[in-house]
């Protein structure tokens, strides 16, 4: 097995558990206070916040998960309609853009995260800092990033087209 591989398989395993865990979490939380709501006719009170920070964790962690599977938003009818040489051109110039963009976007959230630090903002419910509850946010675009920074090696490699590290394009399930 490649080195490749192993940390595709490495970052998958750490994503698909933050996403099944977090979305577990925030149904336990969300139906224990809607609960709580009607039975007690009280709200847990830092239920919101929670249910809004694991709905940041999920968004951002699958982002890197949606990549590898190759169910990211794209532009398929030009995509499709073009021979597959210059598919092959096309998705990497793809992956390499998104690459660089999602490498950028998680420089400029360590900056708001250094900056959100800096005003010493709280949460209202916990009272955490609020800077924590954004953390995911260069997570999942460094996930998102070395998932298609790998897409980009697996397609120069590779005689497939890849549109996902997981996935070779041209399959009956490939339509979004």
């Amino acid at each position: 097995m490649s080195i490749f591989n192993r940390i595709d398989d490495f970052v998958s395993m750490i994503t698909e558990w933050i996403l099944s865990v977090s979305i577990m979490l925030m149904a336990v939380i969300l139906i224990s206070n809607v609960i709580a709501r009607k039975v007690f006719s009280n709200s847990i009170p830092a239920a919101d916040e929670l249910g809004v920070t694991l709905i940041i964790l999920v968004t951002f962690s699958g982002i890197g998960y949606a990549a590898r599977k190759g169910r990211h938003i794209r532009m398929s009818a030009i995509f499709d309609a073009v021979p597959l040489k210059i598919q092959k051109v096309l998705i990497i110039a793809i992956s390499v853009i998104t690459c660089i963009t999602y490498v950028y976007v998680c420089y400029i959230a360590f900056q708001y995260i250094g900056y959100t630090r800096m005003l010493g903002r709280v949460t209202s419910a916990l009272e955490l800092p609020a800077w924590i509850r954004i953390v995911v946010v260069p997570v999942g675009f460094g996930l998102g990033a070395i998932q298609y920074f790998l897409n980009i090696i697996m397609n120069i490699k590779e005689p497939e087209l890849y549109i996902g590290t997981e996935k070779v394009a041209g399959g009956e399930d490939n339509a979004l």
